[in-house]
């Protein structure tokens, strides 16, 4: 499955859990854990120190949102990015598990 915003093209690994998109310095990935049909886990973001500030994370983010509203399930975010993101995007509160 792929998701492509502006010019990006995310990728996503249901087997793997996560969505990623290569970058400079590699591969920029977002990891989550699936708790039954209720919550998806947002564990980690990580995105290469030399594509940092060009709203990738953000990116990554928004895909996994928007597949977390398309199968009806709960956001938890222990990964801090998405904590943070997430607090300030006052649309999203719903979702929070």
């Amino acid at each position: 499955m792929e998701t492509t915003k502006s010019n990006l093209q995310i990728n996503h690994d249901l087997i793997g859990k996560l969505f990623y998109i290569k970058v400079k310095g590699g591969n920029a990935e977002l990891h989550y854990k699936r708790h039954g049909d209720e919550v998806m886990e947002i564990t980690s973001t990580t995105v290469p120190e030399e594509s940092r500030q060009f709203g990738i994370g953000g990116s990554l983010l928004e895909s996994a949102i928007a597949f977390a509203k398309e199968q009806q399930l709960a956001i938890k975010p222990t990964c801090s990015f998405a904590a943070d993101y997430l607090k300030e995007h006052s649309e999203y509160h719903a979702l929070l598990a």
